[in-house]
């Protein structure tokens, strides 16, 4: 129901969380990391690599390398049980600075509210990911959106920064991603 409400109207959807506490967004979070998790290793084991083209978290990505260059010649098969945990783990600790760097950047923008604001849009913005964000090319779209609903739309509607601040911070970021991407071949300065 949630997630249908967030993909249907995202911005009366972050409206309607303004005034919750952390524990729905996470348990939110906490769904949609499990779900990836899971899915994840299997269709890495059936041949699908964790690549920027085939996963919507940066946590899929960074635990499959870590699967491909030590797990498997360790443990074999399984080590896919093991990148779930190593999935949700990195998702967990990547949703903690992302909270702390919405928080700082909206608030430098002249946002108004806690950081409560940028945990709600971090863990709500996830959502799309459960869309196949373990597929390769779908993946993208996925990621995409997400990346607009946490760093646009939840922080513009729940900090309330004027919306071309919102729009200028969201075509930085943007850019600097497919600049890296291009160049390097990664995103988000992952080059393990």
């Amino acid at each position: 129901m949630r997630l249908s409400d967030l993909l249907k109207n995202p911005i009366e959807f972050f409206e309607n969380v303004r005034d919750e506490d952390w524990k729905p967004a996470f348990r939110f979070f906490l769904l949609i990391t499990t779900i990836l998790s899971i899915l994840t290793p299997i269709v890495n084991y059936l041949g699908i690599e964790s690549t920027d083209s085939s996963s919507s978290y940066q946590a899929q990505i960074l635990a499959y390398r870590f699967l491909e260059g030590t797990l498997l010649t360790r443990y074999g098969t399984s080590s896919y049980l093991i990148e779930a945990f190593l999935i949700m783990g990195l998702a967990l600790v990547i949703l903690l600075l992302l909270t702390g760097f919405l928080h700082l950047v909206f608030r430098l923008m002249d946002g108004r509210g806690s950081v409560l604001n940028a945990w709600k849009a971090a863990c709500y913005g996830v959502g799309p990911c459960i869309l196949g964000g373990f597929l390769p090319y779908i993946a993208l779209f996925a990621a995409f959106y997400s990346l607009i609903l946490q760093l646009y739309i939840g922080p513009r509607v729940l900090y309330r920064v004027r919306e071309s601040r919102a729009m200028i911070f969201l075509a930085i970021v943007l850019a600097l991603t497919f600049i890296e991407m291009f160049l390097k071949g990664t995103t988000v300065g992952f080059v393990l």
